[in-house]
């Protein structure tokens, strides 16, 4: 009988573990200033398991904050970064305006005509090459075909005007306005001629009607001439770049490499020429006797 009880195991564990149970119970009723070794055991078990999940929830949670807080900061550092860049970005625009005005001021130095500096406020994408709009205006002493220039040379002219801004026509707009009287500048005599137009491929502005027996090189000065009517003269244009037949094939035509570059015009200035202004205010009172 014994040995069928104790053979079944299962039987004998779980009577076993009542009898600890009601042992434990009774030895650790009431209020007690120790506790039983059991207890102890049980406790330090229970505290070890505790410490270690504990250790591993806090360490989780560390890792968790560390990596909001390294997400924090990348993204602080991604702020300063940017800040960074356009704070540098804007003191290179500045030192670049500040280089330019500089030049701007050592050309007028040069110079004895009057320039009105100014700055280009708008450009047209779909019109690029042909106007852009300065903050300049009649009250500031701009008006109407007044030339205008950068430091490097001519750019265009003054085509209408308002008390506070002026549009300004390119050279590179080879569909309006009149021809610029220009000259090229050889070892024995100038060649005279036009500029009217410009190649855009080529990015050369054309001129033409220059006399076939006018001997030209590449690299020679173009500059304008003291007989238009708008333009002072011996303001640069650019070099001869390449030397061709004219349209009718008695005259010569060139492609002139510009001085002045049309792709950044942040600032510009305005000629004002006293010839020119008293030429255009003689021919306003003939035509008001007429």
């Amino acid at each position: 009988m014994f040995s069928r009880f104790f053979g079944n195991r299962r039987i004998f564990v779980v009577l076993f573990s009542v009898i600890l149970m009601i042992m434990m119970m009774g030895m650790t009723r009431g209020e007690r200033d120790r506790l039983t070794w059991p207890e102890s055991v049980v406790k330090n078990s229970i505290s070890y398991v505790n410490g270690i999940v504990s250790q591993s929830q806090y360490s989780m949670l560390d890792w968790i904050g560390t990596m909001k807080s390294s997400k924090g900061s990348d993204e602080e550092q991604g702020r300063e970064s940017q800040s960074y860049l356009q704070l540098k970005s804007e003191v290179a625009r500045l030192k670049r305006e500040n280089e330019q005005l500089k030049k701007d001021v050592g050309y007028t130095e040069r110079n004895q005509m009057k320039y009105i500096t100014a700055r280009t406020v708008s450009r047209s994408p779909d019109r690029w090459n042909n106007r852009i709009v300065i903050d300049k205006g009649n009250q500031d002493g701009i008006k109407k075909d007044m030339p205008v220039v950068t430091q490097k040379g001519l750019i265009g002219r003054v085509t209408a005007s308002t008390d506070h801004m002026a549009d300004v026509q390119l050279l590179t707009d080879s569909h309006n306005g009149p021809g610029v009287a220009a000259q090229v500048l050889t070892h024995k005599k100038e060649a005279f001629g036009l500029i009217e137009g410009y190649d855009a491929k080529k990015k050369r502005l054309l001129m033409k009607k220059i006399s076939s027996d006018a001997k030209l090189k590449k690299g020679q000065p173009v500059v304008t001439s003291d007989l238009s009517d708008i333009y002072a003269g011996q303001l640069l244009i650019g070099t001869v770049d390449q030397v061709a037949t004219g349209d009718f094939g008695v005259d010569q035509m060139v492609y002139i490499k510009p001085a002045a570059g049309f792709e950044r015009l942040d600032y510009v200035m305005v000629v004002q020429d006293p010839t020119k202004l008293q030429l255009k205010k003689h021919r306003k009172e003939l035509d008001t006797k007429e």
